[in-house]
């Protein structure tokens, strides 16, 4: 399961929209139920800028950050002090995904992106949705809400802090 997180998150390094979307912050929800019907129910906030900066804060059911900067992931566990260190590959990011959706009707997006297929939706034009079946069968939906689009992030807020005591990954 964590290793879908990480590369999920690879894959969602910026978010944009097909409204020019140049930042976002909301609170989610993340649902992932596998092909056992084995749900997992993911909450935290949301900040994304470009270019391709991301901080993912779980709260719940565990606390943990996840930092986006370029193709550098910076993974925060406190209930495990420790950070794991990776770079990212050839993942696809949000901006992509939606640069390649098409509408399918005014508030509801279809983007295909190899063999992967997404469902993005606004709501009164700000990101509401993003489904998806990932490559291990498991149906991912991401749920936004108080979605605030194109107000200026503070850059800081992408550079992580790393505690000196905490384990350090890389990978």
């Amino acid at each position: 399961m964590r290793f879908f997180l990480i590369l999920f998150l690879g894959a969602l390094t910026l978010l944009a929209s097909p409204k020019e979307l140049k930042s976002f912050h909301a609170f989610f929800t993340q649902t992932v139920v596998d092909d056992h019907a084995k749900k997992i129910v993911y909450r935290g906030e949301l900040w994304a800028s470009m270019p391709q900066n991301a901080l993912w804060m779980y709260t719940k059911p565990i606390q943990k950050s996840i930092y986006l900067n370029g193709t550098k992931l910076t993974l925060i566990e406190p209930s495990l002090e420790q950070v794991t260190l990776c770079t990212m590959g050839d993942e696809i990011d949000f901006l992509t995904i939606v640069k390649k959706a098409k509408a399918i009707d005014a508030t509801h997006y279809k983007a295909t992106i190899g063999e992967q297929t997404y469902l993005i939706e606004f709501v009164n034009e700000v990101l509401s949705s993003i489904r998806y079946t990932d490559s291990y069968d498991n149906h991912v939906t991401l749920n936004f809400s108080n979605g605030v689009m194109n107000k200026a992030i503070e850059a800081s807020r992408f550079k992580p802090i790393i505690p000196a005591n905490f384990d350090l990954i890389r990978e």
